[in-house]
């Protein structure tokens, strides 16, 4: 069976990309902080582009794993990495 991609997949990946974007631009603004202004961005996100806390950790993750997110101090703060833009993004945010 060959997978044939349809526009319907292609836009959502444009999305995904776009979502993930705009929840960095958030941690950047911010640039660090701790555990409870991350859950308030992240509640910020939520609210902004529609999406579950589910889908909001999932996003989260991603940043966090691509080195965007760099937890410290025993996981109560955090800080925005933004050397690792370029590389991801091919842009700047």
């Amino acid at each position: 069976m060959i997978y044939q991609e349809d526009s319907s997949d292609e836009g959502a990946v444009k999305r995904r990309k776009e979502r993930t974007l705009e929840f960095a631009a958030l941690f950047k603004e911010a640039k660090q902080g701790s555990q409870r202004l991350m859950e308030k961005i992240t509640n910020q996100f939520m609210i902004q582009e529609g999406v579950s806390r589910r889908k909001a950790l999932e996003y989260l993750g991603s940043l966090k794993g691509a080195g965007l997110i760099v937890i410290t101090n025993g996981h109560k703060s955090w800080r925005y990495e933004p050397k690792a833009e370029w590389d991801l993004f091919k842009v700047e945010i």
